[in-house]
C-alpha cells in the first residue's frame, strides 16, 4: 500500500540540471533524445530491453503521459534530466518499484549520447537519491547495473552507493545469453 506522501516538489534543481516529472507534450523531445541514444542503450539489452524496439514519437508521448500519471499517483517516480540552460532532455532517471514496507526504491538512468561523459548522470543521480531519502522517506535506494556497464557502476560509486554483490545469471538478453547484475545501495 502506498503511504500518504507529503506534497512533493515539482522539480529538483542542481548546478546544471532541472530534474522533473514527465509532462504531456514531452514526447517529441524524449523521442529525439532516445533516437540519438539507441546505439548506446542497445548495448545493454538485458537491462534496457525497451530500447530494442523502434521508437515512435507517438509511443514516446504515450510514455510521457503514463509517467506523469504514475508520478501523480505515487506509483513510480520517473524523472527527466533536463539541461537547466537550454531545457534540452539530457537523460532519464527516476525512482522505481517502491516497496513501502521498508521503504525502498530502485534508481535507474540513461544519458543522451551527445551529453555523456560530463558528469550529468552523477549529478542527477545524487540529487534523485537525496530526493528519495528526504521526500519519500526511503530507507534504502538501490541500483542494478549490468556487470559490464562500467560507467553506471562508477556512477553508483561516485554517489556513495556501496557494492553489495554480484547477481550471477540474473538477466537474460533476448537471444538467451545470461548477464550478471551488480547490486549497489545507499541506506539511511
Amino acid at each position: 500500500m502506498t503511504p500518504t506522501l507529503p506534497n512533493l516538489p515539482d522539480h529538483i534543481e542542481t548546478d546544471r540540471l532541472l530534474i522533473r516529472p514527465h509532462h504531456p507534450g514531452d514526447g517529441r523531445a524524449l523521442f529525439e533524445a532516445t533516437v540519438e541514444s539507441l546505439t548506446d542503450l542497445r548495448r545493454w539489452p538485458a537491462a534496457m530491453g525497451w530500447a530494442l524496439e523502434e521508437p515512435s514519437e507517438e509511443q514516446s508521448e504515450a510514455f510521457c503521459r503514463q509517467c506523469a500519471q504514475d508520478f501523480a499517483a505515487r506509483r513510480e517516480f520517473p524523472l527527466l534530466l533536463t539541461d537547466k540552460a537550454s531545457g534540452e532532455i539530457v537523460g532519464s532517471s527516476g525512482l522505481h518499484r517502491p516497496d513501502w514496507s521498508v521503504p525502498k526504491l530502485e534508481i535507474g538512468w540513461w544519458v543522451r549520447t551527445g551529453r555523456g561523459g560530463r558528469g550529468l548522470v552523477t549529478e542527477g543521480a545524487r540529487a534523485i537519491v537525496e530526493f528519495g531519502f528526504a521526500h519519500l522517506g526511503a530507507r534504502r535506494i538501490f541500483a542494478l547495473p549490468d556487470d559490464e556497464n562500467a560507467a553506471s557502476c562508477r556512477v553508483c560509486e561516485r554517489i556513495g552507493m556501496q557494492f553489495e554483490g554480484l547477481l550471477r545469471n540474473e538477466r537474460a538478453e533476448p537471444g538467451g545469453r545470461l548477464r550478471n547484475t551488480r547490486m549497489y545501495a545507499a541506506i539511511r
